[in-house]
């Protein structure tokens, strides 16, 4: 018979711990013995325990398969696209021919590249935004020098600045003629985060269905509404960047183009560091105190040194002059510098071209030249001055700025008439 050895554990007394003494007999009652029935009952609790859990893993597991297949689903596109660009350097090579750089805009963005158009605010960039949309659309050169490799082609610009009628207004002053190539969207006042699932899939069959080649996000601060954090916001801007390419690449968009605000200097983003990393090309608008604009770009085979900007001012029209080459670099003022400049520090005042000659010292043939010049280039409006009074120099922002007085004050007289 088994005995317990005398050397064996022994619970200690009053621990409530039952030991079941092999060499004696189990005590009788009712609450210290177990009856077969007991037994029987215990054993099929157990087992419909076991069966329960059971049930519940294979629930889980089924859950888990079931992400496992949405997640599939949901990245088909992207697992396509992998096994689709996957080859060996000899396919990789032989896909296109030797040559240099080839270009969707020469000499200012490589093939399916995408672009960021740095400027401080009131410098022009609404303007060149809207004169690329025209040169996209009309397949003409932009800025009267770039060409657009492809020709005419669709172009969407999505407006989250400007109202509908003045945006309406400055397309129609750019004299767009392939005004179906172009797909306005105003967003100003309306709340569309493409982070949202539903707003990015929308976005993409929108683009997808228009066929656009160019889609223009202007300014990129608004266009990442709902990426923004209270962390880096460099994450923010990795996630913005990476969503466009999502759905760039779903829509068979060529060219993603984002107009960005800088800080007064104009040489950087204003916030993250990370706008540096994403574009193939930087656009770089500049504006002096003198009224002079320049337009800087680079980036992967992209370089191009400041060349000069002129404005028409009765339609905002940008152009590249003839004279001004890739690699022209800023020599200091020019006499029209100076008279823009002389204009800026005296804004209440519009000399005559007699008056130049005293401001600058200069002949009446060197001070009808300056203005001439002026006037060619955009940068100075000449106005017929009261009775009495020859043509006055105005610069161009200030004629604006008084015609915009003007109609606001004639609307003002007519809604009280």
């Amino acid at each position: 018979m088994l005995q317990e050895s005398p050397d064996s554990e022994t619970p200690p007394s009053g621990s409530g711990v039952r030991v079941h003494r092999f060499d004696q007999p189990s005590p009788c009652g009712p609450d210290d013995e177990l009856t077969p029935d007991d037994v029987v009952e215990a054993l099929i609790e157990a087992d419909r325990r076991r069966n329960e859990i059971r049930k519940h893993a294979e629930y889980e597991l089924f859950k888990r398969e079931v992400r496992r297949y949405v997640d599939a689903l949901e990245h088909e596109s992207d697992i396509d696209a992998l096994d689709a660009r996957s080859r060996s350097l000899t396919e990789f090579l032989a896909e296109k021919p030797a040559g240099g750089p080839r270009y969707d805009i020469a000499e200012l963005l490589p093939v399916e590249g995408n672009f960021t158009l740095l400027a401080a605010k009131k410098t022009g960039k609404t303007t060149t935004t809207v004169e690329l949309v025209r040169a996209v659309a009309d397949g003409e050169p932009f800025l009267g020098r770039f060409q657009i490799t492809d020709g005419p082609g669709n172009v969407a610009i999505w407006d989250y600045e400007m109202s509908e009628d003045q945006l309406r207004e400055w397309i129609r002053d750019a004299g767009v003629r392939n005004t179906e190539n172009v797909h306005v969207l105003s967003l100003r006042g309306l709340y569309a985060s493409l982070r949202t699932p539903a707003t990015r899939e929308w976005a993409a069959k929108w683009l997808r269905d228009r066929q656009i080649r160019v889609w223009i996000l202007d300014p990129a601060h608004r266009a990442m509404t709902g990426f923004t954090t209270q962390g880096d916001p460099n994450d923010a801007v990795l996630e913005f960047t990476e969503t466009l390419e999502r759905i760039k690449r779903e829509a068979g968009v060529r060219n993603i183009g984002l107009p960005i605000h800088t800080g007064i200097r104009g040489d950087h983003a204003r916030g993250a560091s990370r706008w540096g990393d994403w574009p193939d090309a930087i656009w770089t608008l500049k504006k002096d105190d003198s009224g002079r604009r320049t337009l800087q770009a680079e980036g992967r085979d992209v370089n191009l040194q400041p060349a000069d900007l002129t404005m028409d001012p009765n339609t905002r029209r940008l152009s590249v002059p003839v004279f001004a080459t890739a690699t022209s670099i800023y020599q200091g003022p020019s006499d029209v510098d100076k008279l823009c400049m002389w204009l800026a520090n005296n804004p209440g005042k519009h000399p005559s071209k007699n008056a130049l000659t005293g401001i600058f010292n200069i002949s009446p043939t060197s001070a009808a030249k300056m203005m001439e010049t002026a006037q060619t280039l955009g940068r100075i409006v000449v106005r017929r001055g009261g009775p009495g009074k020859g043509h006055e120099a105005w610069l161009t922002e200030h004629w604006e700025a008084v015609q915009s007085a003007q109609q606001e004050d004639a609307q003002g007289r007519q809604m009280e008439l």
